[in-house]
């Protein structure tokens, strides 16, 4: 995946004229200097990104620029522990005494990596899938290092009394009887909700991250969240972007559906559905 970063670049002047009336772009280690942020260099810039291949555009405050951003969902993916014990923590309860449900379709090393890390941190890990034999190679796998989770293609049982579900990379429930007053953390854009559902679907994060790193340092007037998360892409290993998100002691300060930000009263309106 190729991340560019977007500048405008410090001249004075006549240089600054020169490179403003000629459209100059200056690459440097795939970061992109424009002159000015008129529409013009706008749109020399984006086709200039797009026969680059680049992938995603990070830019300065205040380029307002139409380039494909980080949707932060490789964030998300990567923050699942520290976003389960977020949840838990607003539902009164410990992370490490509690069940979830995995949704998996696709038999990855990705996946494969999560679900692994999640039985450090969960009691109870249960992986929802339409694939059944792939995932009970992985649970017995799994079992002979004395590691225990529970595989399931039940579509009637198996999240009918789910209160979290982590959705790993389904399109939607293909069939699943599903507690619509479920909380889901969703990894995947193309997932669509039943209608019926009345719970938390949480589609990313706001995090704070309390080292300081040289990326911020070197870009101090762009997104910090979206530059750590071009820092967790540059590895394709899971557990490398676990030990940088671990390391940086990142934060989940929030998390966001669809609507904006999921407020407590949301959280205690499930809270009091699964107390009864």
């Amino acid at each position: 995946m190729n991340i560019a970063l977007v500048k405008l670049d410090k001249l004075k002047g006549l240089e600054k004229f020169y490179k403003k009336l000629f459209k100059i772009i200056r690459v440097i280690n795939r970061t992109y200097y424009i002159p000015d942020t008129n529409e013009k260099i706008k749109n020399k810039l984006i086709l200039k990104l797009k026969s680059d291949g680049i992938d995603y555009a990070i830019t300065e405050k205040e380029i307002d620029l139409d380039y494909p951003k980080l949707d932060g969902k490789h964030l998300l993916k990567c923050a699942i522990p520290e976003i389960l014990n977020y949840c838990f923590k607003l539902l009164n309860k410990n992370a490490e005494l509690e069940e979830i449900y995995v949704l998996a379709e696709n038999y990855t090393k990705e996946n494969i990596k999560i679900i692994e890390t999640l039985t450090e941190k969960i009691k109870v890990v249960n992986v929802v899938t339409t694939h059944l034999k792939q995932f009970q190679e992985l649970e017995k796998k799994l079992e002979r290092r004395d590691i225990y989770i529970t595989v399931s293609s039940n579509k009637r049982k198996a999240l009918k009394n789910a209160e979290l579900i982590i959705n790993l990379d389904s399109k939607n429930f293909n069939g699943f009887n599903v507690n619509k007053s479920s909380i889901i953390v969703n990894c995947n854009n193309e997932f669509n909700l039943n209608k019926d559902f009345e719970g938390i679907c949480i589609e990313k994060i706001n995090v704070d991250i309390k080292k300081i790193m040289r990326i911020f340092a070197e870009n101090e007037n762009m997104d910090r969240q979206e530059l750590f998360e071009a820092e967790l892409l540059k590895t394709s290993q899971y557990d490398e972007a676990r030990y940088i998100l671990e390391k940086s002691k990142m934060q989940v300060t929030g998390v966001v559906g669809k609507r904006g930000v999921i407020n407590l009263k949301e959280f205690e309106k499930v809270q009091k559905i699964f107390l009864k």
